[in-house]
């Protein structure tokens, strides 16, 4: 295998990965790239930065079709092609890190490229939504199913493949066993020991 040019993480909601990716590219003095990527695709598709951020939040729950210089096209449509060219386009500049938004199944064929799934128990992901966003337990209840339900909607209508289904993934990682720390090192050790 070539040597990894792009980590491609998928996590389940309050597993850390967002940390965990951090983490790892500063390891590997790899750029790391996650709520960059809703600016960059803002700037691209010329619409606010609220818009998209709010979409990401919430696929689905809104479709509608906005005007794309001379051509109308739907917003979900729109935003995978706009991230999917500005994924495209920071990998073959850099090597990254890349948060979410189906960057395994964009960058497939693309550059070597390790794909990640980080998830963790059920009590883990309710302390870290306790923890780091103060949410109480029935408010990190909903939170955790609801987006859970939106990655795995967005992952499967832009894939076509389960979102946390282990076959889809290089590497599956229990944060809620190893840490944030310990999975990084795990991610960072496995990307540098690809030749």
């Amino acid at each position: 295998m070539a040597r990894i040019r792009a980590i491609a993480i998928e996590r389940q909601y309050c597993s850390g990965g967002r940390e965990i990716a951090r983490l790892a590219a500063n390891r590997l003095g790899f750029s790391c790239y996650d709520k960059e990527l809703a600016e960059m695709t803002a700037d691209k598709l010329g619409v606010p930065y609220e818009e998209i951020v709010k979409y990401e939040e919430l696929p689905g729950s809104f479709s509608f079709s906005f005007k794309l210089g001379d051509r109308k096209q739907d917003m979900s449509e729109a935003v995978f092609e706009a991230q999917a060219d500005i994924i495209t386009k920071l990998v073959q500049k850099e090597p990254c890190v890349i948060v979410g938004r189906c960057a395994d199944y964009i960058l497939r064929n693309n550059v070597p490229t390790l794909a990640v799934f980080i998830y963790a128990t059920r009590e883990s992901r309710l302390q870290h939504a306790s923890d780091c966003h103060g949410l109480t337990y029935e408010e990190a209840e909903y939170s955790i199913k609801r987006m859970d339900k939106k990655r795995a909607e967005y992952y499967r209508s832009n894939t076509r493949k389960e979102w946390d289904s282990m076959f889809g993934y290089d590497l599956c990682v229990n944060s809620g066993k190893l840490g944030l720390e310990g999975s990084a090192r795990l991610i960072a050790e496995y990307a540098e020991g690809t030749k």
